[in-house]
This record gives structure tokens, C-alpha cells and sequence, in this order.
């Protein structure tokens, strides 16, 4: 009896503890959403604030991404805690302050502080540094200053008249490197049989689950791209700087010799270079800047206004224009199939938003930004269907490459009436696999086995039992009908034959300005370009008489997540990811690859099981 009564008293305590539990959970969860609700408050109803007279501040803390963010949990902390937790910056924010203000009377200058920018990839600091170069125009200094410079921040720097560095800074040009992790032995050990359907030469996505290294034909895709985008990235620092290459990046060798004679002194070497126009701490930086700018009310640093600041003084673009308009799309991150997540687009929701823009009788032209990898070919033919529409209804398409549009960014790139690409974009990748694995060597080991009955092969797929030839060759076969789609798809849209287009495919990775040889895109520029292309199609289309349009404005189409909870959730998981980075000292850049092949298979989600992805258009900068 009183056994049965220790037992009850267990199972009570352990149903209480549940319960607590339950609770807690529940409660953390209502004081976080809390948080959110505040925080979105307290940007809705704060002040506009105020331009000041003097420079404006481009305090660029985080890295560039093309969507805009939205507010957070720690959105609202920072409020209270100003910590230096990265955050994701929009490029086109960047790039309209930074106009809007070369024209307002207030700002005399801009002042680039690069101390905790992370970067981005080279076409949106291009897109950035256009930008400064038409704010120079308009006879406004441009100053940039950081502790160090990396190859990103540096890139930026070198659009500055004059570029400042901290006693014991460095300008780090090394070169670029691109690396993948490769997984065979792993799954060897673990004894899982990787089932692996492709097609491509190049297409080396799944080359991690195969091999233990890069095959001979995807390095030699890789060191030419790799190699073109250096020669590019140091002919533009040259260019912007004055100076001959052999100053930004000689060789390793001479790069040391000159590093010895210095005693190890990079600061100096980085002076005597001309990599920096002075090297100053932050007490003379802020004289300096003072004596240009003036100072601020109580005479502690120079007058600015916050790049935060001046941002919220500005229109909202993605408010609704009563006026003819060009809609611009976002396809940012993998392209998955369902719902967008945070840092992927969901080919449903980037369809509703095609399907918005159609709808929308002002909408005369349609802008769609890529940046993304590809993926689900599900997903990528889902979007390339919904431009089909939008094009029979007589609204052109522009296609905006940004940094990466490749695989299924490029399958949905196809269905368009321009593409422009920057001459460092990533594209191309024409190619289809399809990876499955089972685990019936992993449980044969642990004693486990699998067995039953069937009505044919076809209907044996498990993850305890082998694939079946049949099933086997079922996927291969739905492989190749996938690339020969592909194929087809690229011949229609580009005027080429299905054997051309062969040639240039097979995987192989292509920059902008080899794709424009290739005739995979239709010329080299940024998005203003992409603008006026919109604008000439537009006019085109114009019935006979009508007026020339000369400018319309532009309006984003944006996926508003009105599940708040989702929204939080998500957007939080990647700002506290990006705080616990920060604690270690690792910057969410350089962590980008590698977080891209670690989760490849967690946006495997498909429903035939194909993809078109490129996995080794990762690059470290």
C-alpha cells in the first residue's frame, strides 16, 4: 500500500512538474510577444526626428540583404541597450538616403562608418557606392573611418575622398576564397546509403554527399568565376583610389617583404600604399570632423544625423502610390517550396505577391529582384507560371540580378522581357539533381531491420529499406525530363537552340559579364538600370498618341506574415542568432556558406524530390 501510495506521489510531482513546465513556457512566450507589441508601438508612435545641419552619419551596423527587416523583439531592446548587435540593412534603404540627401541643403557630407559593418556582395556594394559617387557630384566630401577595413568594408571605403584608420588598424585585401564541407566519410561512418540522381557536368551540389573533395571539373568552374570576380573587385578599389593594383594586392611574397621592412607595421604599409589618407584616433577624427561639419550642441563630436534617423524622415516605399506605378517583387534566399521563412522565399507566397501586382490596375510594369540560389523546382516553376501570367496580361518584366541568381534563380529569371545582371553576379547553374537517403545499413548495425509486403517496387521507398532499381530509375528519369525542361525553358526565353544552351549548362557557374557573352542575360547594370528598361517597355506598350512617361514611381510588394507570432519568432531567431555570433566574435557573413550547406537538406522540401540549387556559389569575401 504504501508503494502505491510513493508511486501516486511521483506521478503527481512529475505531472506538476509538467505542468509548471507548460506554464513557464507559455508565460515566456506571452512577456516576449509583449516585448514585440511594445516595440512596435513604440516605433509607430514615435517622433519623426529631426535633420540636423551638418553630416550625415552612414553608420552601417550589420549586413546588407536586399529585403528590409522587420521589428523584432531585440528591435525593442536596443531601445533600452544600445549593444552592437549586427543587423540586416536593406541596400535600397541605403541607396535612397543616401540620394535624398545629396540633394537636401542640410547635409554637407557624409561620414561612412565601417567599424562594425559586415558587408555584402560586391553588386550591392557596387549599387552603394554609385551612390556616393553621384552624392560626390553634388561637390559633398565623403569620409570614411574604421578602426580596420576587411575587403567589404574596404571596397565601400574606397568611394571616399578621404579614408581614415586607427592607430593599430589594417586594411585586410587578401583575396577571395571559395570552400565547401564535404560529408562522404561522415555518412560512410554513420553507414547511411545516399541515393544521388543529377545532371550536369558541373553540377556539384550533391558532390558533398559523394566525395570527400572537389571534383576537378567543379574546381575549374570555380577558381575561373572566383578569379574574374578578384580582377574585377581590384580593378574597381584601383580605379576608385587612384592607385595601381599592384598597390591594393601585390603579391604574397612582395606583400611581405614590404611588411617586413616595416617591422610588421600594416598601418604604415596601409598609409604608404595608399590604401588610407591618414591615420588618426578617434579624439582627432572627431576634431577633424568637427572642423568640417561643426559641432553639436554641447560641443562633445561633430553634427550628424543618423543614417536611422534620416531613413524615417523618408516616404515609405512600400506605401501605395494613386498614380500608374512599377511594382518590384523580392526573391531573397532559397527558394522553397510553401510559405517564405526568414531568409528563404516560398514560391506561394512570392506567386501572391505576383498575383498582387497583376491585380493592381496601376501596376504597369513589374521589377523582379533576385538574389537568391534556387532550390525547389516545384516552387521556382510555381513563380515562373504566376510571370507567364503577368506577361500574357500584357505587364512587362524586368528581372534585377543581385549578387546571386542562380539554378532556380535563373529558371525563374527566364520569364521576363530583360534581364540586367551586375558584372559580379552569379548565375547560370543550369542543372537538376534529386537526393534521397536511407538508413537500412545504420539500423542493420543496431539490430534493427525492416520487412513487410507491397503491391510493386515502386511502392517501397522508406528510409529503412534500399531504394529499388525501379524506384531508381523512376527518379533519374524524372532528373533528366527536369533538366530537359530547364533546357527548353532557357532556349524559348533566350532565341537559342536547346544545344546551345547545352553547351553553356551542365551546372556550370557563369558571372554577369560572361552570361552576357553567353547570351544568358540581356545587359550589365544595377537597378536603376533595370528601372529604365521597365520605363522603355512601358513606353512601348503605350497606345498610339499618348504621352511619353518619363519616371513612374516605385511601389514593393511585400509579404506582411500577418501571423505576428510567426513573424516574431522568426525574425528574433535570426537577430539572437546573430547576437550569439557576436559574443564569439564571428560576423553572420563569414558564417553564410557554411550555415547554406549544413542546412541544404533542411530546405529540401520539394514534392517530387528535385532541385535546382548551387550550393557552391557561396563565397567568402
Amino acid at each position: 500500500m504504501r508503494a502505491l501510495a510513493r508511486l501516486i506521489k511521483l506521478l503527481w510531482r512529475g505531472l506538476c512538474f509538467i505542468r509548471d513546465l507548460v506554464m513557464n513556457v507559455f508565460f515566456i512566450l506571452f512577456v516576449m510577444l509583449c516585448f514585440t507589441l511594445v516595440g512596435i508601438f513604440l516605433q509607430s508612435s514615435s517622433s519623426t526626428p529631426t535633420i540636423k545641419e551638418g553630416a550625415l552619419l552612414l553608420n552601417l551596423d550589420g549586413y546588407l540583404a536586399d529585403n528590409r527587416p522587420e521589428s523584432s523583439l531585440l528591435d525593442a531592446v536596443r531601445e533600452f541597450d544600445q549593444r552592437q548587435i549586427p543587423q540586416q540593412i536593406s541596400t535600397f534603404d541605403v541607396v535612397d538616403v543616401i540620394q535624398h540627401a545629396a540633394v537636401d541643403d542640410k547635409i554637407k557630407g557624409i561620414v561612412l562608418d565601417l567599424n562594425y559593418f559586415e558587408g555584402g556582395d560586391i553588386p550591392s556594394l557596387q549599387f552603394i557606392g554609385q551612390a556616393l559617387t553621384e552624392f560626390k557630384a553634388q561637390n559633398k566630401p565623403i569620409y570614411a573611418i574604421s578602426s580596420r577595413y576587411s575587403q567589404a568594408q574596404y571596397l565601400l571605403a574606397s568611394y571616399a575622398d578621404e579614408i581614415y584608420i586607427n592607430q593599430l588598424g589594417d586594411v585586410s585585401i587578401f583575396g577571395l576564397t571559395q570552400n565547401s564541407l564535404y560529408f562522404k566519410s561522415l555518412i560512410d561512418k554513420l553507414e547511411i546509403t545516399p541515393h544521388i540522381f543529377r545532371v550536369g557536368t558541373y553540377k556539384s551540389a550533391v558532390e558533398p554527399f559523394l566525395r570527400n573533395d572537389m571534383s576537378a571539373e567543379a574546381k575549374a568552374n570555380n577558381r575561373l568565376w572566383v578569379d574574374q570576380m578578384w580582377h574585377n573587385y581590384l580593378t574597381l578599389v584601383a580605379k576608385n583610389r587612384g592607385i595601381e593594383q599592384s598597390a591594393v594586392s601585390p603579391t604574397p611574397q612582395t606583400f611581405l617583404q614590404q611588411l617586413k621592412a616595416l617591422n610588421g607595421d600594416s598601418t604604415e604599409y596601409a598609409k604608404q600604399r595608399g590604401l588610407v589618407n591618414a591615420v588618426m584616433n578617434n579624439g582627432n577624427i572627431s576634431h577633424k570632423l568637427s572642423d568640417i561639419f561643426g559641432f553639436n550642441s554641447d560641443r562633445s563630436d561633430y553634427q550628424y544625423t543618423l543614417f536611422s534617423d534620416y531613413l524615417a524622415t523618408l516616404p515609405d516605399r512600400n506605401s501605395d502610390p494613386t498614380a500608374d506605378k512599377i511594382a518590384v517583387v523580392n526573391v531573397e534566399g532559397e527558394i522553397i517550396d510553401g510559405i517564405s521563412t526568414d531568409g528563404s522565399a516560398g514560391g506561394d507566397s512570392i506567386a501572391a505577391l505576383l498575383e498582387n501586382a497583376m491585380r493592381d490596375r496601376l501596376v504597369k510594369a513589374v521589377i523582379l529582384r533576385i538574389n537568391s540560389p534556387g532550390g525547389s523546382m516545384v516552387a521556382s516553376e510555381v513563380i515562373r507560371q504566376k510571370l507567364v501570367e503577368l506577361r500574357q496580361q500584357g505587364i512587362p518584366v524586368v528581372v534585377s540580378m543581385g549578387g546571386l541568381a542562380a539554378s532556380g534563380g535563373y529558371w525563374i529569371a527566364t520569364e521576363s522581357d530583360h534581364i540586367v545582371a551586375n558584372p559580379n553576379t552569379l548565375t547560370g547553374s543550369i542543372g537538376v539533381f534529386s537526393a534521397f537517403f536511407t538508413l537500412e545499413n545504420t539500423l542493420n548495425h543496431w539490430g534493427i531491420n525492416s520487412d513487410g509486403v507491397s503491391t510493386g517496387p515502386l511502392a517501397e521507398q522508406n528510409l529503412a529499406q534500399n531504394l529499388s532499381p525501379e524506384l531508381s530509375q523512376y527518379f533519374q528519369l524524372g532528373v533528366e525530363h527536369g533538366y530537359d525542361k530547364f533546357l527548353q525553358i532557357v532556349a524559348d526565353s533566350r532565341k537559342l537552340t536547346k544545344t546551345q544552351v547545352d553547351e553553356i549548362a551542365q551546372g556550370r557557374i557563369w558571372l554577369g559579364q560572361d552570361a552576357l557573352k553567353n547570351k544568358l542575360v540581356d545587359e550589365l547594370g544595377d537597378f536603376d538600370r533595370a528601372i529604365d528598361a521597365a520605363l522603355t517597355l512601358v513606353n512601348e506598350r503605350r497606345s498610339e498618341g499618348s504621352a511619353e512617361i518619363d519616371s513612374l514611381p516605385l511601389q514593393w510588394f511585400v509579404d506582411e506574415q500577418p501571423d505576428l507570432i510567426n513573424r516574431f519568432l522568426n525574425r528574433s531567431q535570426s537577430k539572437i542568432q546573430s547576437a550569439v555570433l557576436s559574443l564569439f566574435g564571428i560576423k553572420a557573413q563569414q558564417l553564410k556558406p557554411i550555415k547554406s550547406q549544413l542546412g541544404l537538406l533542411k530546405h529540401f522540401n520539394d514534392p517530387k524530390g528535385q532541385y535546382i540549387y548551387c550550393l557552391d556559389c557561396g563565397i567568402n569575401y
